[in-house]
């Protein structure tokens, strides 16, 4: 029986009103910051997100967008406060104190992952991308590469220390970037940061709603709301098919060691409730943590030596059995290694984090048609290839 996580509100018929809290807000001196100290003073708003746990998207009846965004490592903290405005609108006469300010749709932004410019390009508002950071990482195909070679698009390099002098050049008025914890983005006066925080979220469905904050920046609300509704309805139906798979469910191992370190989804990361969802078992489900687990090989082996499937994501190249036996011929011990049931994605010919993000549906497709392929007959993968045995 599938989650009612993954159940459209609209579906349970109940109109989801919150108080939205507008006054007598404790605010932290630095980065917008916002303790969720209140009082009884509040204002009635319309709630859009229901799945996010780090997202919440209000509409006062005056039609200003509010918007909060938790700190990914603190959630009990709310770390950033919006008011979208409309720019056909008049400045409200009052915000509350320490919320900023933006005047949507943004005509002119700097998105720093193609995550996030994937999704605008799919919403339509391709136009109002003004720079990007770390260009090379775009796929070769990508819209983004032919704007930046055309000069349409700034390059303002690294994402965690942006050109000043490009990011002014480009115009920007808002830039969108994916917070990192210890680290602070330094931008010009007059340029609001956008924290993506989509990342830390902990389930894929939570995740793929923070297209509704894309489409509320881009004045693409109907758009956005269009895409995750599509999405909802393919997740849902999915977790139904897999969880009447009559094969048993495979232990799943990700990825490769690097540089002596091996990155494992946690337990309570989106993509541990993938596997779950397309009926797989993760090693680490009983680790805690919303993001990944920094394992040595060893600790790796410890729980998936005995691993059914091994899917390895790279960037440039399909991982092979071959390969991974000349970087380090301990893969061999490997049970999937052994039975040839490698997986191999090459992300910068088939973008699998761009779909992961906002289109979950399509790569728990994948996992299903992997972990059990008689509930998915006919199915051709679509990101990742099978690159050891038959």
């Amino acid at each position: 029986m599938m989650s009612d996580n993954y159940i459209k509100p609209s579906l349970r018929q109940l109109p989801v009103y919150v108080l939205y809290l507008l006054l007598g807000l404790c605010f932290s001196a630095c980065g917008g910051g916002a303790d969720s100290t209140v009082d009884e003073n509040a204002v009635i708003a319309d709630t859009l997100t229901h799945h996010a746990r780090l997202l919440t998207i209000a509409v006062r009846p005056d039609s200003v967008v509010l918007v909060d965004i938790r700190d990914p490592w603190q959630p009990e903290r709310i770390a950033w406060r919006y008011a979208l405005i409309d720019s056909g609108m008049a400045m409200p006469d009052s915000l509350p104190p320490g919320v900023v300010a933006v005047r949507t749709p943004i005509d002119r932004m700097a998105v720093f992952s193609s995550v996030h410019t994937s999704a605008i390009a799919e919403l339509g508002a391709i136009d109002a991308m003004r720079a990007v950071a770390e260009a090379h990482y775009f796929a070769t195909d990508d819209t983004v590469q032919a704007l930046v070679a055309a000069g349409k698009v700034t390059d303002v390099g690294k994402a965690t220390q942006p050109s000043t002098e490009r990011l002014v050049a480009s115009g920007a008025r808002a830039v969108l970037n994916s917070p990192m914890q210890g680290t602070t983005l330094n931008l010009p006066v007059g340029m609001t940061q956008i924290p993506m925080a989509d990342y830390m979220e902990t389930t894929p469905i939570g995740r793929a709603e923070w297209i509704l904050l894309l489409g509320e920046l881009t004045g693409r609300r109907d758009e956005a709301r269009a895409i995750f509704d599509s999405v909802i309805d393919n997740y849902s139906e999915l977790v139904f098919k897999a969880s009447g798979a009559e094969s048993p469910k495979p232990k799943v191992l990700t990825d490769t060691e690097y540089s002596g370190v091996w990155y494992v989804p946690a337990g309570d990361s989106y993509m541990a409730r993938m596997i779950a969802d397309a009926g797989g078992i993760l090693p680490w489900d009983d680790m805690p943590g919303s993001g990944s687990l920094a394992l040595g090989l060893e600790t790796v082996a410890e729980r998936a030596l005995d691993a059914d499937v091994w899917l390895v994501r790279s960037f440039g190249y399909d991982t092979t059995p071959e390969s991974l036996a000349a970087v380090n011929p301990r893969y061999k011990t490997f049970k999937a290694w052994r039975e040839g049931n490698i997986y191999s994605c090459n992300s910068a010919e088939r973008n699998i984090f761009d779909a992961t993000a906002f289109h979950p549906d399509e790569v728990l497709a994948e996992y299903v048609a992997i972990f059990h392929p008689d509930v998915m007959p006919g199915y051709e993968l679509k990101y990742f290839r099978r690159t050891g045995g038959k």
